[in-house]
């Protein structure tokens, strides 16, 4: 017997490049395992972005969760936000989304998620892979196979949804405007039709097919970013956001053009709390969070780990609000996962009630000090320094604007300045330990910039 291909796993996921680290034969056996764990007449939910490997395994899975007797409920293209708000409304045992990979360029991520639309846990994920090496399954019988159903309305509920969560009335009454890069994702499926709802204007980018000249990133590029900040500082919008390829993730853009870090964007958030919430977050996220928190009498709790390890935190704390470094934000009393849409409809909330400006109420937050270093780089090799050096450090979070590196427990942020060809690194601890962090990620930095 051939042994079988080990699973490509990194920072609990599994991925891989199609047809190289990740098959469709792959695929088909770790959705047997996974049909297998949930057991005959259980249901699943599927979804996948537009790249075609993604339809490509999700095909091959979805076979695998069917020869165990599992129903699939196919949402074709469609976002995590809206996977893991219908896995409830469906009674689904489980979900799975296939996106574009974060770790790597063109390649595909298998995010399983459990019956409350987290990510399975670690040990979980480790069950599956031992499971997957011994080739241990459970097919039924040819009368229980499993079918296979389309959720024709998912986008249509999911927006209903969302617009009886917020706010919607203030919305309206401010008429108010953004801009919006859909970096190639399913998310131009569903936002059109919600902010349409909401009376909110709209310029569009990137909402199309990913092409095919170009790697697929699950990211947006910094070039995409620097546009999108033009963009919304000329058409005189309220704010621009960019989504990452299954809109779980959002990065924020205020009228002035800035772009926001996930740190800042969530103390915008904490600040509509009522007094006495709770919050949680990874240990990656800045001070500003616990100086906006301590003014609103919220109690910050951090963890280490991953975003599902949040997830669970904030469920095991009644939380009202998570997030994490990585700009995923969480509004348990509408999903348990991360939403980047719900997070621009919430942002939106704010900006109605507040009435004043985002690049205003930014600007009133508490100012956070840093010490820091700049290393002159090329332009065109900032975006990839910056990944190697988020895949050298384990301890490490991607912000989509910024990396954050945790050296010698001193948490780091490593920002891009392309127009000055420079990246910049710092740190909020001023102590020689944060100044020796800073000096260690700037020699990498020099060290990996001379290389390429």
């Amino acid at each position: 017997m051939s042994e079988e291909p080990r699973l490509p796993i990194e920072r609990g996921r599994i991925h891989g490049i199609p047809n190289m680290e990740l098959t469709p034969e792959m695929a088909a056996q770790v959705g047997a395992v996974f049909g297998t764990v949930l057991g005959s007449g259980a249901i699943v939910v599927t979804a996948r972005d537009y790249y075609p490997p993604s339809r490509m395994f999700k095909r091959a899975f979805s076979s695998g969760l069917m020869s165990t007797g599992v129903t699939v409920i196919d949402f074709h293209a469609a976002t995590t936000p809206e996977l893991t708000f219908a896995i409830k409304r469906f009674g689904a045992k489980a979900g799975v989304q296939f996106t574009v990979s974060p770790y790597k360029e063109n390649a595909v991520t298998l995010k399983l998620l459990n019956s409350l639309g987290a990510e399975i846990s670690q040990e979980r994920l480790n069950e599956i892979r031992r499971m997957y090496e011994t080739r241990h399954v459970v097919r039924t019988l040819p009368s229980r196979i499993g079918w296979v159903s389309y959720a024709e309305y998912i986008h249509e509920i999911y927006v209903s949804s969302v617009v009886g969560f917020v706010d919607a009335d203030s919305i309206i009454a401010r008429s108010l405007s953004a801009t919006i890069d859909y970096n190639f994702g399913p998310a131009d499926n569903v936002i059109p039709d919600l902010l349409s709802e909401l009376s909110v204007d709209t310029v569009t980018l990137n909402a199309r097919r990913p092409p095919v000249t170009q790697a697929v990133r699950h990211l947006p590029r910094f070039s995409s970013l620097r546009v999108l900040s033009r963009v919304t500082k000329a058409s005189g919008a309220d704010l621009g956001v960019a989504f990452c390829t299954d809109a779980n993730r959002a990065t924020f853009i205020d009228d002035r053009g800035n772009l926001l870090g996930p740190d800042v964007v969530a103390a915008l958030f904490i600040s509509m709390l009522p007094e006495r919430s709770t919050v949680v977050t990874l240990n990656y996220a800045s001070s500003l969070v616990d100086r906006v928190s301590a003014g609103r009498k919220v109690r910050v709790v951090r963890v280490r780990g991953s975003t599902g390890d949040v997830v669970r935190q904030v469920r095991r704390h009644r939380a009202a609000f998570g997030f994490t470094s990585r700009g995923e934000f969480i509004f348990p009393a509408f999903s348990p996962s991360p939403d980047g849409i719900l997070a621009l409809c919430k942002l939106l909330e704010l900006l109605s009630h507040r009435e004043r400006n985002l690049s205003t109420l930014v600007s009133a937050l508490p100012q956070v000090s840093y010490y820091h270093k700049a290393v002159s780089v090329n332009p065109e090799h900032i975006e990839r320094v910056m990944h190697e050096i988020y895949i050298k450090y384990t301890n490490s979070v991607h912000e989509v604007v910024s990396v954050k590196v945790a050296v010698d427990n001193r948490v780091c942020v490593i920002e891009p300045d392309p127009e000055g060809g420079r990246i910049v690194v710092k740190t909020e601890d001023s102590s020689q330990a944060g100044r020796d962090a800073v000096n260690k990620l700037v020699e990498d930095i020099e060290l990996l910039a001379s290389s390429f």
